[in-house]
């Protein structure tokens, strides 16, 4: 579940009701049972608690409730949803491997001012974890979407050098995916990374940020945190969500108006890396 939600759904209240499950879970049991010999991977939920923050908290995306109650019952509600889809689809497909596309962030506690320290360990616990350690009896595996760094400094969040930023206006911090993997290596899990990305029109930042992130991962790795795949964000330019099709995530150009499909620079590096399964260490 990618956060479209059919319409008669949203009238139900989609998530906010606990009452709503039972549909979600009648679907996933249809949609596993069309396919399950088809397709040995499931991601359950793409990033609850995005879609719960910005639905729900910052009234950034419908239905823009922006209710701090309704915010945690959308929450918790999804996890309950996510734990029954998973014993679902293990009755229809017992080998299948299920996991969540889970959005983490790397905070930094700025020179370990204990504001800063504390600041940290709470929005780890609550924005990194929390749905983690609801649910870790019911991963086979843990899907990590990672885009942003966030210093923390006095109680101010973002305070970031920005020193080199994607058309989005996010920073490009590589190092940071090397610290949210060790943070998951505590799971005992297979990690995917299935985002990892930026927004870079002319393409000046993306064969660096590939090969700099690509280190970064085979740094982790040789600290025996277990990552089995990378899937970078995006094969092609893309709608993104709230933000239209300006931002161009792709590592192949689309035309929108004649729909022509171009390779950008940066999409040969990435290739060379998939084919050889190596990349120069620095």
């Amino acid at each position: 579940w990618h956060w479209t939600m059919p319409v008669w759904f949203t009238e139900k209240d989609g998530f906010e009701k606990r009452e709503n499950i039972k549909y979600f879970i009648r679907f996933c049991e249809y949609v596993a049972s069309e396919f399950k010999d088809e397709v040995k991977f499931w991601i359950i939920l793409n990033e609850p608690e995005i879609y719960a923050s910005n639905s729900y908290f910052k009234d950034m995306w419908p239905p823009q409730k922006k209710s701090f109650i309704l915010y945690l019952s959308v929450w918790q509600n999804l996890i309950e949803s996510y734990c029954a889809v998973y014993k679902i689809i293990k009755k229809v497909q017992p080998n299948a491997q299920i996991g969540i596309a889970k959005n983490n962030i790397y905070f930094e506690s700025y020179l370990n001012k204990f504001v800063n320290v504390w600041l940290k360990k709470f929005m780890d616990w609550w924005w990194n974890f929390y749905f983690l350690n609801q649910t870790k009896n019911y991963q086979d595996f843990i899907g990590l979407n990672h885009y942003f760094h966030n210093r923390i400094n006095n109680f101010k969040f973002g305070q970031n050098e920005n020193q080199k930023i994607s058309d989005m206006g996010w920073e490009l911090y590589p190092e940071a995916i090397y610290c949210v993997l060790k943070d998951l290596k505590k799971y005992n899990k297979p990690i995917y990374i299935t985002e990892n990305g930026l927004a870079d029109a002319q393409d000046k930042n993306r064969k660096w940020f590939i090969e700099e992130s690509l280190n970064n991962i085979h740094k982790a790795i040789s600290e025996n945190v277990d990552v089995r795949g990378y899937f970078h964000w995006s094969l092609m330019d893309n709608f993104e969500w709230d933000k239209g099709f300006w931002p161009r995530f792709g590592l192949i150009e689309v035309d929108y108006k004649t729909l022509e499909r171009k390779r950008r620079p940066s999409s040969h590096i990435y290739e060379k890396i998939a084919k050889s399964n190596t990349i120069e260490i620095k």
